[in-house]
């Protein structure tokens, strides 16, 4: 498998959003550990799983926008090259939700090679990104554009990711501060393996979706953080080693991610530089 489909993987985290119910959060101490033993003195401290979503979801009907910074790091080895290669990437975005609207830069660093900077653009007036290799910049065509909008509308439902992740439920750890909810889920094997394969199918392509068959996920390690006065996620923690084989080749990466959100309903504009307009090449698609 080549390594961009690889890299591709850790975004979907950014749409597969909570999921469990009906447990109680348990107070997490000083030291990290849950205090069982002690009872609830405050009413939101009673609150269930099932409750912190609803309110969650109710938070998320009232998204304007939202600034994300998630930093990156992935260790990858193959059967052909052993000696692992570093890879660590940081995006950072501004996202305006009626209309989509989307502006990001993203830096990639691998020891040995110059770091690699990106920049997108997406509004009604198209999609366009900095091609960093080439020093330009590109333009989607418009009927990409137009299947990356409705993609984008569909993984942005909270309420639709919410459901998928239930059948989950036992799976997951409930705990709290005094300013915030934990969710974290430990989870590996087929029934999550398909589950990111159904997402992965979704929002990234039937090519891929072939690809996935081939995909083992392992050592898989979630934690949200949802703020207890407004219920929006303010933080999100994943770590995962992903395995896959194609032909006689056998790829390992393991992977941190963390993200940050942040300026929720504070983006007012996003506008695509005109210089950028004019001077951005379309790309063609094979006919």
């Amino acid at each position: 498998m080549k390594f961009k489909k690889l890299l591709a993987i850790p975004f979907l985290a950014l749409f597969t959003v909570l999921g469990a119910c009906g447990q109680e959060a348990a107070p997490v101490s000083d030291a990290g550990k849950s205090k069982t033993d002690e009872k609830p003195q405050a009413s939101e401290e009673s609150l269930t799983v099932e409750e912190v979503f609803e309110k969650t979801i109710a938070a998320s009907r009232d998204l304007k926008s939202v600034s994300v910074k998630m930093d990156n790091n992935q260790t990858i080895t193959s059967s052909n090259n052993p000696e692992p290669m570093d890879v660590k990437s940081t995006i950072e975005m501004d996202v305006i939700q009626n209309p989509i609207a989307l502006y990001q830069e993203m830096t990639i660093e691998v020891p040995g090679e110059e770091s690699v900077k990106s920049e997108t653009y997406f509004t009604d007036k198209g999609f366009y990104m900095f091609e960093p290799t080439e020093n330009k910049w590109m333009k989607l065509p418009e009927e990409m554009s137009a299947e990356i909008l409705k993609a984008t509308k569909e993984q942005g439902d909270p309420a639709a990711e919410l459901k998928k992740m239930q059948s989950y439920v036992e799976d997951f750890k409930f705990e709290q501060d005094d300013s915030s909810y934990f969710l974290t889920l430990n989870a590996s094997g087929d029934k999550f393996n398909s589950l990111v394969q159904e997402e992965m199918s979704k929002s990234l392509g039937q090519d891929l979706g072939v690809a996935l068959e081939n995909i083992d996920i392992n050592d898989v390690n979630f934690k949200y953080t949802i703020d207890k006065k407004s219920f929006n996620l303010t933080a999100m923690a994943i770590n995962m080693t992903i395995k896959t084989v194609e032909g006689e080749e056998e790829v390992t990466m393991k992977q941190t991610t963390n993200a940050i959100f942040s300026n929720y309903n504070g983006v007012d504009e996003i506008a695509i530089p005109e210089d950028v307009m004019k001077s951005a090449e379309e790309i063609q698609l094979p006919q």
